[in-house]
């Protein structure tokens, strides 16, 4: 059972149009929704969102501006959106990255707060141009390292981060998959994906059900064929979703993309390892 799979509230569009991060009023409630607002947020269950700019920045304590801050862009999982970022940011670092969480390419839900990652040509475009915008926004407004830019996803999130950093290696740091599924199917750039040897983590509950001998040796195979330098980690029980595994994930950013940083977790933010639904 997935730990994001159970109810939940998202907040509705602003309708004040600024595009300036609001002032927090909380540490753990750092991030801001971004909402075309001058449109209905209105959507049909099998209606595409063409916006591509609905985002929520996630800014780390004590922010400082002459600092440059590794970018960690999130894909929430399936049925979520862009929000959920706040809710795991904070248990993967407090003070060590900005994140900006994006949202889905299909809406779920007839208002338009539930949203999944599609597949298709289409969402896959759509997908990777909202990426190149919240990259573009997050360095417009706040200081980012662009050397440093992580994608890491939950589920479907994860396999559609795999995706787009499989389609322009060149521009990430790295790719982390929490219980998502390598992409397959043609790769047009085999080249230039070997030459990368792009960084991935894969973090899987053991008993995920799509954590098998014959996904594992599918996904192996593709990450041979790119030559990417991966790290599997198995973590007891179904679900990806706890804070061990974030933990995790912002050590292995840490080693692997901003090894000799000067901005690092003090014990004082530090959590207790506990189911994520548990908080």
């Amino acid at each position: 059972m997935r730990r994001f799979h159970k109810s939940m509230s998202w907040s509705h569009p602003t309708g004040s149009g600024s595009d300036k991060p609001k002032s927090h009023s909380s540490e753990w409630n750092s991030g801001e929704a971004e909402s075309n607002t001058s449109k209905a947020s209105f959507f049909l269950a099998d209606e595409w969102s063409h916006n591509t700019s609905h985002r929520s920045f996630f800014l780390p304590v004590h922010y400082a501006s002459d600092y440059q801050y590794p970018l960690v862009i999130w894909f929430h999982s399936n049925g979520f959106n862009e929000n959920q970022v706040d809710q795991v940011m904070p248990h993967i670092s407090l003070r060590n990255y900005i994140g900006v969480g994006i949202r889905g390419t299909k809406a779920v839900d007839s208002i338009g707060h539930r949203f999944d990652w599609h597949h298709s040509p289409a969402g896959i475009a759509t997908t990777q141009e909202a990426v190149s915008q919240a990259v573009e926004a997050a360095a417009e407004r706040f200081s980012i390292h662009t050397d440093r830019i992580i994608l890491a996803g939950y589920g479907e999130g994860g396999t559609m981060a795999l995706r787009i950093a499989m389609r322009e290696p060149e521009r990430f740091a790295g790719v982390i998959s929490l219980g998502g599924l390598m992409p397959h199917g043609a790769i047009r750039n085999i080249q230039q994906l070997r030459e990368r040897r792009l960084p991935m983590l894969w973090q899987w509950g053991s008993e995920n059900a799509l954590y098998n001998e014959k996904n594992l040796k599918m996904d192996c195979q593709t990450s041979m064929t790119i030559g990417s330098r991966v790290e599997v980690r198995q973590y007891p029980g179904d679900d990806e979703m706890n804070t061990i595994v974030l933990r995790d994930l912002n050590e292995w950013i840490m080693r692997h993309v901003a090894a000799g940083s000067s901005v690092s977790d003090s014990d004082r933010w530090t959590s207790s390892p506990t189911l994520y639904s548990s908080n």
